[in-house]
Parts: structure tokens; sequence; C-alpha cells
């Protein structure tokens, strides 16, 4: 059995082979190499601003959310059938499909590794927020599969789950080695909430490039996202289910449902509701005592919306 060297990508098992690793896991290194600049894998650096825990402690965890984000995009890439990830081919279609499960199934295993390594109760925080996760994701894919459109509050409890479990695990794991006895749950109930949110607009009006096989991918998904529920409460809903039924892929096609979101309202009520969640998180930061990287993460996804509001409203 081979030592692990400093060298050794940080998703490689600390119990296994390198060498067999190297084989088994060459569809992370695939993935890995175009999420290392992904918001998200820097969430330790945001709020180690208020926790400050040391820097060895600090890799570790880092090391953890690194590989359980990777595995939810794998995951998620895979469920949604997707053909593109950031304008790159899917890791599933660069690498056959089982070999893509086989191999995040593995990682998944080697996070909980990492975290009984970290700290007793490290692992226990791992399993408690992917289940958040995958109750938040499960629900959306059951709402897609029997067309139920989700009430609001259901909605936000969804998006709290899916896109906060992150920001929770983040938090959780480094207060296991902080004196900082803050309470940071309303803060980060909120940033789940905005992020689905922003998600589910980016997706119809940012970068909306037509030759993109992902262009506007929630309308072939038939996914309820949030303009769309919106839509749905005003008075078109046949029109907005008949839409989400056919599953369309046709551009053009897609592009006329994103100018009747504009007509009924809902993608102004999108980015209104997004300006007020991002007020009430910037408040929540200065009660916090500030933090000028979180801060700077929020005016990135502000600009993004009124980039795409531009697109929007200039067609």
């Amino acid at each position: 059995m081979t030592d692990p060297s400093k060298d050794t990508p940080f998703y490689y098992s600390q119990s296994g082979d390198t060498e067999e690793d190297k084989k088994l896991l060459e569809p992370l290194k695939y993935i890995v190499q175009y999420t290392e600049k992904h918001r998200y894998t820097k969430l330790t650096r945001v709020f180690n601003y208020w926790l400050k825990i040391s820097p060895d402690k600090l890799q570790q965890i880092d090391e953890i959310v690194k590989i359980v984000y990777n595995v939810v995009i794998l995951y998620d890439d895979i469920q949604d059938k997707a053909i593109l990830r950031d304008g790159i081919p899917v890791t599933h279609s660069v690498h056959e499909l089982s070999c893509t499960i086989s191999a995040t199934n593995y990682v998944q295993l080697i996070a909980f590794e990492k975290a009984f390594e970290l700290h007793p109760a490290a692992a226990k925080i791992l399993t408690e927020q992917l289940m958040e996760f995958n109750r938040g994701q499960g629900m959306d894919m059951y709402w897609k599969e029997n067309l139920e459109c989700p009430t609001d509050n259901d909605y936000q409890i969804m998006a709290e789950r899916k896109a906060g479990w992150i920001v929770e695990l983040i938090v959780k794991l480094m207060k296991l080695f902080s004196t900082c006895e803050t309470d940071f749950s309303s803060l980060l109930s909120l940033l789940g909430y905005y992020y689905q949110i922003h998600n589910d607009y980016s997706n119809l009006c940012i970068c909306r490039d037509m030759n993109d096989a992902n262009f506007c991918d929630d309308l072939t998904e038939g996914k309820f996202s949030f303009p769309i529920i919106h839509a749905l409460k005003c008075g078109n809903s046949q029109k907005i289910m008949d839409i989400l039924k056919q599953r369309i892929t046709d551009t053009d096609l897609k592009n006329n449902c994103v100018d009747l979101l504009e007509k009924l309202g809902s993608l102004k009520y999108t980015r209104d509701t997004l300006e007020k969640l991002d007020k009430k998180i910037r408040r929540e930061i200065e009660r916090l005592g500030g933090n000028p990287d979180l801060v700077k993460m929020l005016n990135e996804f502000k600009n993004e919306v009124l980039c795409g509001t531009a697109k929007v409203t200039t067609k």
C-alpha cells in the first residue's frame, strides 16, 4: 500500500493505494480542474474572517467541502441529463456513466474518511448536511416529475436546503475549532434562499447563448423555478404548464417562454426579490461585524443580475 505524499491530490484516500486511486478517480480529476475557482469552493476563507481557525484545520475542512461539492455536481449533472457544465462536456460524457457513478460513490466515502479524522462530530455534521441537500434536491425533482407546483413556502424550504447546505456544512465544521460563538443561522438561511433564486434567474436570463447546449435548460427539465412559480399564479397557468409538460428543447420556444415570463412580470418579481434579499443579507453582515469578502461575493452576484436584466429588457 502506497503512503500518500504531500503531492497526492486532496480527493485521494489516505488508506488506499495511490496508484489505484489515480485510476478510480479520473472522473474527479476531470471535474475538479474546472470547479477549483467556483465561488462555493472559497467559502471557507470567506467565513474564516469571523471564525478564525488555524490554517491546518481550514485546509482539512476545505478539502472535505471541495469533495462533497464536486460529488453534488456530478450527481446533479447525471440526474438532469446535462450535456454541458459551465460550457464544458459533463463528466459522465467524457468518462463512462458507470465509472463516474463509481468514482462519485467512492470519493464521497473518502470525504467521510477525512471527516472522521478531522473531529469526532464532523462525520455527523457531514451526514446531516448531505441529507439536507438530498431532501432539497429530491423535492425539486419530485415537483418536476409530477408536474406539481410548490407553494412559496415549500420552495423556500427546498432552496435553503438545496443551496444552503454547503454554507451550513462549512460553518458547522469550522465552529468545531473556533472560539466564535456567534449565531450565523439567519445569515445562512438567507444565503441559501438567495443562491437558489439567483441560480433560477441565471438559467433563464444570464449569458443566454442560444448555441449553448444548456441554454435555458430549466425549461427543458420542466423545473418549477422561482420565476415559473410566480408566473403560474398570474392567471396564465395553463400556458406555462403546457410549456413545462413539453420539456421544450427548441431555442426559439425557450426565448418565447422567457419573453412571456417578462411580460407577466415574473422576471421583474424575481429581480425585486433578489434585491430585497441582498439588502437583508448586507444588513445581517453588518450586524455580525462586517465581512469584506462576503460583500465582494454579493456584489458579483448582483452585477450578474444587472447584466442579465440588460439582456432581457433590451432584446
